[in-house]
């Protein structure tokens, strides 16, 4: 049944008499299990305690314009909100929806730099999330509030990415620093394949960007297990908590609650990246040697392949971050040694590859420098795969008696059904978690 639309004078009674609020759905870390964060939702609380769907009101204001006003009025709710949830993490990142109408306009990034030049919130603290419609029409203000925001040290997030807006085009030209995969995709993974495959692929296309993932609409375990052992960064769904009050969110944080976690699924991700970079540089040496041998061909015609964004230093390669970060949990001195010495240098020999075919080289050197590069690949490929197995063993190893046999795996039902949702739980159905 359609919702009823409440008239625009309603509306505007409701935000300058304080009706609106945000209620907060976290998002969970698969590495370590914690909240890391929590998406803003608006919401239309009445005097009488009774709360409007938010799609009733908000698709009205949003075609009438009048959702710039209750952005630029929401927001400071939302400032004053960070700074009482900081007071229980300080490092919390909070995820605020914005419309395309809000990034025609300067005053977004206006204040939100007031905010965080008077250091009431930093700039880690928000998160700025648009749906992939936002960018059909994208002018020069829209690019320029981005910059701005970006450049102040605010993350933008792609919402809803998956439902079929958004273009190759639109991810190379906007500094995203996140995509959020759809629910609806998220929640089909389990009746079609097809939507596992868009959820895998989301996750492949974020790791060549360099950017992270977050999976909304998690309403099983089976899901949450799935997204955690492909290597997604972060969580929200009813599985782990519906949309909160402000006072019950910081009650559950303060809790510490903790969900499944596990490095492997980032691990796995680093090992892809490390082998992509393996074949971005024999793709890059095969067509330059193939052009070396054409007679026909110009010497720089090199210059007109495909820009593959290679980047030869090990430290870009996430498989070396993961090595100097969490990866130092899952290996001996030994491992690392027989890890970090192979992979840098596999980077180097990869970058003299590349040269040696752009000069052009003889075909006999070029072989002799690529079964080299090889070598250094498989030596690295030989101790991840140990270190996979180990991980692989630890992921599945039962806790110990004395804990909980249920173990975490429950832990969302748990802590959900102790927080009440409030009445708004009747319009926090999984068709509007947003």
């Amino acid at each position: 049944m359609p919702e009823k639309i409440i008239p625009h004078d309603d509306i505007e009674r409701a935000l300058h008499g304080g009706e609106l609020c945000f209620y907060y759905q976290p998002k969970i870390s698969f590495l370590d299990g914690k909240i890391s964060g929590a998406e803003a939702l608006l919401r239309w609380k009445r005097a009488d305690g009774t709360l409007v769907s938010p799609d009733s009101f908000l698709p009205d204001a949003e075609s009438s314009g009048f959702i710039t006003t209750i952005t630029a009025v929401m927001l400071v709710t939302l400032i004053d909100d960070i700074e009482r949830i900081r007071k229980t993490k300080p490092d919390i990142r909070i995820a605020f929806n914005v419309s395309a109408r809000d990034l025609f306009s300067p005053y977004l990034a206006k204040m939100l730099r007031s905010f965080v030049g008077d250091k009431r919130i930093s700039a880690d603290n928000i998160q700025i999330e648009i749906t992939e419609s936002a960018f059909l029409d994208k002018g020069p203000q829209t690019m320029a509030t981005l910059r701005e925001l970006v450049a102040m040290g605010i993350d933008i997030v792609m919402d809803d990415f998956g439902t079929g807006y958004a273009s190759l085009d639109i991810l190379s030209q906007i500094p995203f620093s996140a995509l959020k995969i759809d629910q609806g995709v998220v929640r089909r993974m389990t009746v079609d394949a097809k939507n596992t495959h868009i959820v895998r692929s989301s996750i492949y296309l974020a790791r060549e960007m360099g950017v992270k993932t977050v999976a909304e609409g998690v309403e099983s375990a089976a899901a949450y297990r799935y997204l955690l052992a492909s290597g997604c960064n972060e969580a929200q769904g009813f599985w782990m908590s519906r949309p909160l009050p402000l006072d019950d969110l910081t009650a559950l944080i303060a809790r510490r609650p903790s969900w499944p976690s596990s490095g492997l699924g980032i691990l796995y991700n680093a090992w892809v990246n490390h082998l992509s970079y393996r074949r971005k540089i024999l793709e890059s040496v095969f067509a330059l040697a193939m052009g070396s041998a054409d007679p026909n061909s110009d010497r720089d015609d090199w210059r007109a392949l495909p820009r593959l964004g290679l980047r030869h230093a090990p430290e870009h390669c996430q498989l070396d971050q993961w090595i100097s970060s969490e990866g130092r949990h899952y290996f001996t001195v030994e491992d690392y040694q027989r890890l970090k010495i192979p992979h840098a240098l596999m980077h180097e020999t990869g970058e003299k590859l590349i040269k040696a075919a752009r000069a052009p080289s003889p075909p006999a050197l070029i072989a002799e420098m690529t079964q080299a590069f090889l070598c250094h690949s498989e030596a690295v490929d030989a101790v991840v795969s140990k270190i996979v197995g180990k991980s692989f063993a630890h992921a599945l190893t039962p806790p110990p008696p004395e804990q909980d046999p249920k173990g975490d795996l429950e832990a969302g039902s748990e802590f959900t059904s102790e927080i009440s949702p409030g009445p708004g739980a009747a319009f926090d159905s999984p068709q509007s978690q947003s």
